[in-house]
């Protein structure tokens, strides 16, 4: 090979390299999704925690109420993975109500649609960068905090 065709073979390869968009690899990052950015304006009901666990596997993290108390609920499902995007769905049963959640996350914007029953929502998502199962439990315990307050607010009525 001459000096000039090597040069020109490891310009383009460079070329293509900078030029080529390329996403990382979610495994091992988890997200927080809720309705506005501001969790203080977010309810419980809308927020979503996602951690993906291998190349196959994404955990869910939602939510419920029972007794006046916020329970976290967690479900593992697989997911599909694009270019642009990552889709998955979830059925859950919380004593005895079934609810059919699809998820399409956008990996650019971090915007994820969010269907339960019918009802879609869009949650913004950020990138977890602590421990992400103590994260959730922290959020969790805010919003039984808040909850806890309204409820001692429409007693007083």
């Amino acid at each position: 090979m001459t000096f000039f065709y090597k040069n020109k073979l490891l310009l383009n390869t460079f070329l293509i390299f900078l030029f080529t968009q390329s996403m990382g690899s979610p495994i091992g990052k988890g997200l927080a999704c809720q309705n506005n950015d501001k969790l203080e304006s977010s309810v419980y009901q809308k927020f979503k925690g996602l951690f993906f666990e291998t190349n196959k596997s994404v955990r869910v993290v939602s939510f419920k109420m029972k007794n006046n108390s916020l329970k976290v609920i967690s479900k593992q499902t697989h997911y599909k993975i694009s270019k642009d995007k990552i889709d998955f769905k979830i059925k859950f049963i919380w004593y005895g109500n079934i609810s059919f959640e699809k998820y399409s996350l956008d990996r650019q914007s971090l915007v994820m649609n969010y269907e339960n029953n019918n009802d879609i929502i869009d949650l913004k998502c950020r990138i977890v960068n602590k421990d992400f199962m103590k994260e959730m439990n922290e959020i969790k315990s805010y919003f039984q905090m808040n909850n806890t307050n309204n409820i001692e607010i429409n007693k007083s009525f």
